[in-house]
């Protein structure tokens, strides 16, 4: 059975007077099992998102971002961006690193290279920066394309990567803190909110579930021992031998921990201390909502890095829209001598003697650099940049292992900010019927 997912954020205008403001809206559907949030704005005149999950057969996005790039793209053009040590490294054909993507990660890894004096080149193929944290305008009005529950603004410890990416190029958001993460709306007129204070959230869910009292403290406190030992680490890629060793020598207790949680999931952990279960249910859309799938499927790991960095810290929302935050980072990156070409569609990475040595755009022009970096998804890069021969054996593997989610659809809608009264929480989460969670 399909399931709906229904979300509203605002977006932003410069024009507009930004105050707190929200509402709880309640959005019927024909479908019997829905899963359903919103996210109501901070604006005078707030813009909404809705994005639903279920089982389309395609993706679907409320712009004309990509159809603009279509067009570029098949008139061989392409926007650009691009500081003076960039132009004369492609003059030269000598760039250092080439990025497939101006996502968040893409631009991440090119300003990182660029503060250490790389030359470097993003290449994007859609019209603005940002990927699943980009935007778009219309009737002046800027548009959030995905995610709006930001995490990583946080003032210390090793999660709080927003905030060390901006500031390594010398770069800065404002931010709205959100009071409640999400406010979940669950079978049997169950209501929870999960604050910003972590005591304030389990005072109100062991209200809900006064005789699991003891169960949530300890499923939530071994949530907070596997966060802890996350936070006490330099944060790197967990399946790099050498790091771990360097790491373990440094912290072996934290990383005895995560050893020890690896393999684990979340719900096995949370039906050990818990058994009612609609409190069970909650933590499988907690879950959901981390991995898009029942807490059964999550890794205990990745849900209590989300679970608890919520509390140390905070959701936070850009002023401006999500997409200030790639605007920074390319300004950053441009700062530092790096560039960025937008409708710049690469179609191949081009491989010598086994090697990525440059790509080739839609258009013919191939670029040349000692390495390459895909921002692209894993299918993308895996299954069209590369030819086949060229995958590694491994990805092969999980190719065929990998079973494809549920599809998703954005509409984008703009509502005026007087119908909202003052004090509702930004993101709602409904869910009327409890099955085929994670189909």
């Amino acid at each position: 059975m399909a399931m709906l997912l229904l979300h509203l954020h605002p977006s932003s205008s410069p024009s507009l007077t930004c105050l707190p403001s929200s509402q709880s809206l309640r959005i019927p559907t024909q479908k019997s099992n829905q899963f359903c949030s919103w996210r109501p704005g901070f604006c005078k005149q707030s813009i909404f998102r809705i994005s639903c999950k279920g089982s389309l057969t395609t993706r679907k996005k409320a712009t004309e971002i990509s159809a603009k790039a279509s067009a570029a793209e098949k008139q061989g053009t392409y926007a650009m961006e691009i500081s003076e040590e960039a132009a004369a490294a492609e003059k030269e054909g000598k760039y250092d690193a080439i990025v497939i993507g101006a996502g968040i990660g893409g631009l991440v890894a090119a300003t990182q290279l660029a503060i250490r004096g790389a030359r470097v080149l993003v290449l994007e193929k859609y019209l603005i920066p940002g990927g699943s944290s980009g935007y778009y305008e219309r009737d002046g009005f800027t548009f959030d394309v995905g995610s709006s529950v930001m995490f990583g603004f946080g003032e210390k410890g090793s999660l709080n990567l927003m905030t060390r990416s901006l500031e390594a190029v010398g770069k800065l958001v404002d931010l709205i803190p959100d009071p409640t993460t999400v406010h979940y709306h669950m079978p049997n007129s169950i209501s929870i909110r999960v604050h910003r204070d972590y005591e304030h959230f389990i005072c109100e869910l062991t209200e809900k579930f006064p005789h699991e009292k003891e169960g949530i403290g300890k499923f939530y406190g071994e949530c907070w021992k596997v966060h802890n030992a996350l936070i006490s680490l330099e944060l790197k890629s967990l399946e790099e031998p050498l790091y771990l060793l360097e790491q373990f020598v440094r912290n072996p207790i934290a990383c005895l921990t995560l050893a020890f949680y690896y393999p684990q999931n979340a719900g096995d952990i949370a039906r050990k201390y818990i058994k009612d279960q609609n409190l069970l249910n909650f933590i499988d859309a907690e879950c959901f909502l981390i991995s898009t799938v029942r807490a059964y499927r999550t890794p205990m790991i990745n849900a209590s890095m989300v679970l608890c960095e919520r509390h140390a810290g905070g959701i936070n929302y850009p002023v401006g829209g999500v997409g200030s935050i790639a605007k920074q980072l390319v300004a950053g990156l441009l700062e530092r001598g790096g560039g960025i070409k937008y409708k710049a569609n690469v179609r191949k990475i081009i491989l010598r003697d086994g090697k990525a040595v440059g790509v080739r755009l839609s258009n013919g022009t191939e670029i040349f650099s000692k390495k390459v970096i895909s921002n692209a998804t894993r299918w993308d890069t895996f299954e069209n940049l590369l030819d086949q021969d060229a995958v590694p054996e491994d990805e092969k593997k999980f190719q065929k292992l990998y079973k494809k989610g549920l599809s998703f659809l954005s509409i984008h809608l703009g509502v005026n900010a007087d119908v909202l009264p003052e004090g509702t929480d930004c993101h709602h989460l409904v869910l009327e019927l409890v099955m085929n969670m994670d189909a």
